[in-house]
């Protein structure tokens, strides 16, 4: 049955960030390496490293009040945390858990961006992630 994608969870150093509206592609490509010799007549290729984009995750800038369901200091810290995080150029832990319990994790360092504006509009803000180790999908987890 397919799966909605409501559910769908961000932790950042193990603390889960409220406020999460989108998130990017998961997973990457392999470079693509060419290995043909002078015999071949066609062109051969091998899988190389693993490359990312950058990984993009889409939040609603909340305010302290903005929310009664919430607590305010999950409200509040998730961009207070990303930026902390951004500033001290740690590399940290990094998890996306989906609704059936599936998840990709990683480490790296991030940083944040505080999205354009527009009158009467929804302030957002962006953590970009940026990978120094491989994506690990729990389907790869034995």
């Amino acid at each position: 049955m397919e799966l909605i994608t409501s559910g769908t969870k961000f932790y950042l150093n193990g603390q889960h960030l409220y406020g999460l509206k989108s998130t990017p592609d998961m997973g990457g490509t392999r470079e693509r390496k060419q290995v043909t010799n002078l015999l071949d007549t066609a062109h051969r290729y091998i899988g190389g490293l693993y490359k990312y984009d950058d990984l993009t995750f889409g939040f609603y800038y909340n305010s302290e009040t903005a929310n009664p369901n919430i607590s305010a200091g999950q409200v509040a810290s998730a961009y207070k945390v990303a930026r902390a995080i951004e500033c001290s150029g740690a590399s940290v832990t990094q998890k996306l858990e989906f609704p059936d319990g599936t998840y990709f994790t990683w480490t790296g360092q991030i940083s944040t961006k505080i999205k354009s504006m527009n009158p009467d509009g929804i302030m957002e803000f962006s953590i970009i992630s940026i990978p120094d180790t491989k994506l690990i999908h729990s389907h790869d987890i034995a």
